[in-house]
């Protein structure tokens, strides 16, 4: 049935008259015949009776008030939907874990461990923190109804036995990756970039950690050091927990080689930084014949370097202009470096001078800012020495001004002596004491100037590298050293945004599969971010803020007072939502066949 519209004019005017018709079929044709007649209507209540005619036209409608409707519950939906298809469609690594049968010999599981890693992952992308809040937060979504599972079976103790299992297939799941990224992209992992980081844990337990001083918050009795290898691209395929760690520089010959046996590649370029730069490991790494690798060197490693001529570097300054740079035999890479190739040395290494004159401010600065706070705390020394109440001895003294110059680094800019003194004691006694008496090694200074803005990168890649598509030219190699953040990059993502610190469990194999659930939820946010830098995406400029705007789509359980029934409807996508789903091929999540198929009703 429907509303039909009668215009008739009278006079100069138009009125519109409504009847209600209904179509049929006779003799196989279309016909329509008038059910009745409503007389003149005006264009309100001609909209209402058509709204009328509509609902009682539809079998599922039911005519209520707002009232009477309930908005009983709701969970989230897109963003959990959109990183099961970026888990499943980018990086399909469901299959990488057994199944319910093979991994229990007596009833099959009611969730499976891809299941279960899936789910963690999830939550570290989206809401991290402990795995006891895992269990609440699994509440507040649609993982139940995305991943066809029983919610009821997600509880923390399942969650901590499939940690376990979860950790013994890290080596197949490294393995995996490596292939299937290079299968992906050979490309990118030709070059790979290694690095190391710290954490620790509060509290009394971990066998994993040790004392050890971390890089950001100092001595800790519970530290534990991370390792992670990834490719051009950023994406992770190698991580571990180092046990009895002892320096970064000892870590590299132990994972080269683990890795050449794991991987079985042919040639691979290894960049990693100057901290892990030793002369036993670049030979280690040449001798293995299957690596190449971009590092550079500490400045204290810059005086060793064949044909470095750093006095040709003694009358720059801040103000040194780029005509005076170039003038010297460097050729500019961009607005704020510059380089030269100092070609192959006596031991087949490559360096490639850089320099920088924001660098060399830094240096400068960064200098004079040590020895002025050496010099204060000196004088304070001396202070305390000449008001001495009690005698000093010399050995202690000594030691005491030693370490105010390891403090601030300052030992080779720095020159004193002590000379005796004897002060008169308010007792009448003699204070056997010195005079301390420090000046500043102005030669030295001088000669630390010359090498002021300059880093210094080594490589055994020449012009006779085989393959050929592994020789790299000097802008080449200052730009693969300059991408090492990418490991960085990895390593903030997983501290700060998946928060692998605080950790709350304990046990070895947990601990470790804590750091493969954040490594695999660092894998689907660096797939979604390279995305998004190789398509701008308006108003979506990180793959956190991609994350905020697709969780505001959720399903929402809708009912009626008096009546038991329930519906589970979506809220309607925006625009942004939308175009994130275009950009990612997975629009099909908001559409109505998908969400019939989860028992949802779409807008």
């Amino acid at each position: 049935m429907y509303l039909q519209k009668h215009p008739r004019k009278k006079k100069n005017d138009t009125y519109n008259y409504y009847s209600i018709a209904e179509s049929y079929r006779e003799d196989g044709k279309n016909k329509k015949r008038i059910i009745t007649y409503l007389g003149k209507l005006d264009p309100e209540k001609a909209q209402q009776i058509r709204n009328v005619l509509k609902i009682s036209m539809s079998t599922d409608t039911i005519i209520t008030t707002f009232d009477d409707m309930l908005f009983e519950d709701h969970w989230h939906y897109l963003d959990i939907a959109f990183l099961n298809h970026i888990w499943d469609n980018e990086c399909p690594l469901s299959e990488l874990f057994p199944s319910s049968v093979e991994t229990s010999k007596n009833r099959k599981k009611d969730i499976s461990t891809g299941d279960i890693a899936k789910i963690l992952t999830f939550y570290r992308c989206l809401d991290p923190g402990s795995y006891l809040n895992a269990v609440d937060w699994f509440k507040t979504t649609a993982c139940d109804l995305i991943l066809g599972i029983d919610g009821a079976h997600f509880n923390e103790s399942r969650i901590y036995r499939e940690l376990t299992v979860i950790e013994q297939q890290k080596e197949k799941i490294e393995q995996w990756l490596y292939e299937t990224l290079k299968e992906r992209d050979e490309k990118s992992m030709r070059l790979v970039f290694y690095d190391l980081s710290d954490s620790h844990f509060e509290g009394t337990k971990c066998e994993l950690a040790s004392p050890g001083r971390t890089k950001s918050h100092g001595f800790k009795s519970k530290r534990v050091v991370l390792s992670l290898l990834v490719n051009s691209k950023g994406e992770p395929f190698s991580w571990d927990i180092l046990e009895d760690y002892t320096a970064d520089v000892k870590t590299l010959t132990g994972s080269a080689d683990k890795w050449a046996q794991k991987f079985g590649f042919e040639k691979i370029t290894l960049v990693f930084d100057r901290g892990m730069v030793s002369d036993d490991n670049l030979k280690h790494l040449e001798n293995s014949k299957k690596y190449l690798y971009i590092t550079a060197l500490d400045k204290n490693q810059l005086s060793g370097v064949e044909r470095i001529k750093s006095e040709r570097f003694r009358n720059f300054t801040e103000e040194t202009t780029e005509k005076e740079i170039i003038s010297i035999g460097l050729t500019k890479y961009d607005d704020n470096t510059y380089y030269e190739d100092l070609g192959m040395d006596s031991s087949n290494r490559r360096h490639i001078l850089v320099f920088s004159p924001d660098l060399l401010k830094i240096h400068r600065k960064a200098r004079e800012m040590f020895i002025e706070k050496a010099i204060e705390e000196l004088k304070q020394e001396k202070q305390s020495l000449l008001e001495a109440k009690k005698s000093r001895q010399i050995k202690p003294t000594e030691k005491r001004i030693d370490k105010i110059l390891n403090k601030f680094k300052v030992n080779q800019f720095l020159s004193y002596h002590l000379e005796p003194s004897v002060l008169n004691g308010n007792d009448g006694s003699k204070v056997q004491t010195f005079n301390l008496v420090y000046e500043k090694k102005t030669e030295a200074i001088k000669k630390a100037m010359l090498i002021d803005g300059i880093w210094m990168l080594v490589t055994n890649i020449c012009e006779t590298t085989e393959p050929m598509e592994y020789r790299l030219d000097p802008r080449e190699l200052v730009k693969a050293y300059r991408d090492k953040n990418r490991v960085e990059e990895g390593f903030r993502e997983v501290k700060s945004f998946l928060k692998f610190q605080p950790t709350f469990v304990y046990s070895k194999e947990h601990v470790r599969a804590h750091y493969t659930i954040c490594i695999l939820s660092y894998l689907l946010d660096v797939s979604i971010t390279n995305r998004l830098r190789e398509n701008k995406l308006e108003g979506v400029s990180s793959v956190n803020k991609a994350y905020r705007i697709l969780e505001r789509c959720e399903i929402g359980k809708l009912g009626l007072k008096g009546d038991k029934s329930r519906i589970l409807k979506l809220t309607t996508m925006t625009d942004a939502q939308k175009n994130i789903l275009e950009m990612f091929n997975c629009k099909y999540l908001g559409t109505n066949n998908h969400l019939k198929s989860i028992g949802v009703k779409a807008v």
